[in-house]
């Protein structure tokens, strides 16, 4: 099968009910978020890579490791 803009779309895609190929596509990838429930028990979370990249920023440990704002004597 072709898409509009003659690229050949691949089987699997077709068999998955995509008539378009993946560049010209309008589906947004899928992002995820790493849930930390403990130092060896973590999963992920998975969500649109807006949400997924909104909560990343939000959850930055900015300054970790210095000691921001503390005179030394």
């Amino acid at each position: 099968m072709q898409c509009k803009c003659n690229n050949l779309i691949p089987q699997a895609r077709v068999e998955l009910g995509y008539s378009t190929c993946v560049t010209c596509s309008d589906v947004q990838p899928y992002g995820c978020v790493a849930i930390h429930t403990h130092k060896t028990g973590n999963t992920i979370q998975i969500t649109t890579q807006q949400a997924a990249e909104r909560l990343r920023r939000l959850s930055a440990r900015t300054g970790y490791g210095i000691m921001r704002g503390i005179k030394m004597k």
